[in-house]
């Protein structure tokens, strides 16, 4: 569904002429008059000087940002898609290609899944132009998700040797960073959530002196450097208890964790970067919290998907509370959610399907904030199987697909006995630079 912009942007040149024209500066020619405004007053004899005005109060550098004007569908939904650019790379399997979708940072950056023999996650790095960067993220076989940041990327890592969780940070040419090891041992129960405003949330149950545990948290930037101390939450005696993180577009994180024993009955808690409680702990009942994902959604708040792919539940931001998932969301499982325009509207990327004579059609179904439909993008069919070609948006509304592997023909000798070419299988992308930015 393709729609037409509204005259918003001849309405912001103007504007922006307009305080252009009134900032410049225009000596005021000789003998003429001056503005009231503008001309010096006179001194009035035994006036005392004006205070110092105080100094002004530093803000919290991640403090909520004031809310924008919300957007209607005529602001999200793009008028065309334009050109698109595309790349065929090498595989990094020997011969063969296992390639695999990518994303995008904020900077325009592309991380293209294009990973190594026996499962070894890899990413090539690629300018919004199309020029390699020559570096490479790696992944390992220790994870197989890249999650862009507004500028650079993380990967995560758990690991055996050296034990446990780290975080690895990549600049947006794919450089890597010093990397941050949050735990020293692989068996704790730990959760790494993305921040929407750049960097994540690390949470974990660390063990304690007299058959106890503490929940501890803390929040990091996007280079994976903490921006405050680790915070406890609470103490609770020893026993298996799942966790589950999330942050949401204010910048609050929610932790989720559930007592031995008690069935469907979770517990919540808001939390701030600095350390410091947003909500008491609040009980809640729900079904198939535990190893799904929390995501954030425009505006503030965060959406339980199970891990079978349903959302069941809304969190409201900084509130003790738990809401069922709006039908918007309900009426579309298997769906994963992004958010896109500035962070003031969704995107639901539903599972590509074959269409007869069409072949595998992927789209993108969008929202506003408030849930309003407004239609359906569809973007180039493909002509094989749908199988890894799911369709992703990066933080600067880059839509990336994933193409197809690209096998090269058999060679044939003299006698026409055929065999495999030796040359390598191809991985091939096509993007959208910042179409739902």
């Amino acid at each position: 569904m393709i729609r037409r912009r509204g005259p918003w942007g001849k309405m912001v040149t103007a504007a922006l002429l307009a305080q252009a024209w009134g900032c410049s500066e225009v000596d005021t020619p000789p003998g003429a008059p001056l503005d009231p405004e503008t001309a010096p007053s006179a001194q009035v004899p035994g006036t005392p000087a004006a205070p110092e005005p105080p100094e002004a109060i530093a803000e919290d550098p991640f403090a909520p940002p004031e809310p924008p004007r919300a957007l209607s569908c005529e602001d999200i939904v793009p008028v065309e898609l334009g050109k698109s650019r595309s790349i065929a790379l090498d595989g990094r399997a020997g011969l063969e290609a296992a390639c695999g979708p990518g994303t995008s940072d904020g900077a325009g950056f592309l991380a293209l899944m294009n990973s190594g023999r026996l499962g070894s996650t890899a990413w090539d790095v690629v300018s919004s132009e199309g020029i390699p960067t020559g570096q490479l993220i790696y992944g390992g076989d220790l994870t197989d998700t890249v999650v862009p940041q507004p500028s650079g990327f993380h990967v995560s890592l758990t690991a055996f040797s050296p034990a446990g969780l780290a975080l690895k940070p990549y600049t947006s040419r794919g450089e890597a960073l010093s990397i941050n090891r949050l735990t020293t041992d692989y068996q704790l129960t730990t959760s790494l959530s993305p921040d929407p405003r750049g960097g994540a949330l690390f949470a974990v149950w660390e063990p304690r002196e007299g058959n106890t545990q503490v929940l501890e948290y803390q929040f990091l930037d996007s280079t994976g450097v903490a921006r405050a101390g680790r915070a406890q939450a609470l103490s609770v005696p020893t026993g298996d208890r799942p966790l589950l993180t999330g942050v949401d577009t204010q910048g609050r994180g929610l932790l989720l964790w559930q007592n031995p024993g008690d069935g469907n009955t979770w517990h919540g808690q808001w939390v701030e970067w600095n350390g410091s409680a947003v909500t008491q702990p609040f009980p809640f009942v729900l079904p198939s919290v535990a190893s799904g994902t929390l995501q954030p959604l425009a505006g503030g708040g965060l959406a339980l998907r199970s891990q079978a792919g349903q959302w069941t539940a809304v969190f409201p931001s900084g509130q003790a509370a738990v809401q069922p998932a709006p039908a918007w969301l309900a009426n579309h499982p298997g769906t994963r959610l992004v958010l896109i325009r500035g962070q003031q509207a969704h995107a639901l990327i539903p599972p590509p399907a074959m269409a007869e004579g069409i072949g595998c059609q992927p789209s993108l179904l969008l929202f506003t904030q408030d849930g309003t439909a407004c239609g359906a993008v569809q973007f180039p069919a493909l002509q094989d199987s749908c199988g890894g070609r799911q369709l992703n948006v990066g933080v600067d509304g880059t839509v990336v697909q994933h193409i197809e592997r690209i096998i090269p023909p058999e060679v044939c000798d003299e006698d026409d006995l055929c065999g495999p070419s030796p040359e390598k299988e191809k991985c091939s992308w096509r993007w959208w630079p910042g179409l739902l930015r």
